[in-house]
């Protein structure tokens, strides 16, 4: 019996494996247009994918098949409660998060993600109680890597923050990576991202390891984004 239930627990996720292909092209919303992919705004649909991509990266390692199918369906349940564009989250968030797919460009198919927002990573000063953009669960599918789908999804959250900054201490943008993932963090350094000390941030190595599915101790870089001078005008003035 128990056997014949996980069999249909399986059956079913292979089911929604096989839906879980493709995604709406509109390419009136579409940004940063290469030869092969696009990266744009996402949607609901696209979730399941990225899911997908997401427990690939972060999970594979340490799952079998039916594992593996219940994590990337906590996972999918967790984007879908977070999406911006959730009733939920559209009031409180909408401004202060952005979700970002890269799709093939010719059958749609989302093979990269990548999240932005503002939320604080921890700790219990009134430091952590103002916005600071974080960038989070960036991950291509392993099909399309070394084709510069992270950069264009990181620049597209660098573009994110820029235009949110008014909302936030200060326009930079954080994120966590593992401090022996060689490879990340040379990609992250060439883009002008740098090692940041969290206690200048009122933050612990407690907090900065903290709600992460990456194994491993993280690091915390930043970037300092420009501001364009209408900007610069508007602030010296107020």
């Amino acid at each position: 019996m128990v056997l014949f239930r996980l069999l249909k627990i399986a059956a079913f996720f292979v089911a929604v494996f096989v839906v879980e292909t493709t995604c709406f092209v509109a390419t009136e919303t579409a940004i940063k247009p290469t030869t092969d992919y696009f990266v744009r705004d996402a949607l609901v649909v696209h979730l399941g994918p990225a899911a997908r991509i997401l427990t690939e990266e972060f999970y594979s390692g340490r799952t079998n098949f039916i594992t593996f199918q219940i994590e990337k369906l906590k996972t999918t349940l967790s984007l879908e409660s977070t999406y911006p564009g959730n009733t939920a989250n559209a009031k409180s968030n909408r401004r202060l998060q952005q979700m970002f797919v890269a799709c093939e460009s010719t059958t749609g198919e989302v093979v990269g993600f990548a999240e932005v927002d503002a939320r604080p990573l921890g700790g219990n000063s009134d430091d952590n109680r103002i916005n600071r953009s974080y960038m989070y669960n960036l991950a291509v599918d392993k099909k399309w890597k070394r084709k510069g789908i992270a950069t264009e999804l990181i620049r597209a959250c660098e573009e994110f923050v820029t235009e949110m900054h008014e909302l936030c201490a200060e326009n930079r943008l954080y994120l966590r990576v593992r401090s022996c993932n060689d490879a990340a963090i040379s990609l992250y350094k060439s883009l002008g991202y740098d090692e940041v000390d969290p206690a200048s941030i009122s933050l612990t190595k407690e907090d900065i390891n903290s709600n992460s599915l990456e194994e491993g101790e993280l690091v915390l870089l930043a970037k300092d984004l420009p501001i364009d001078a209408e900007c610069e005008v508007e602030c010296e003035v107020e």
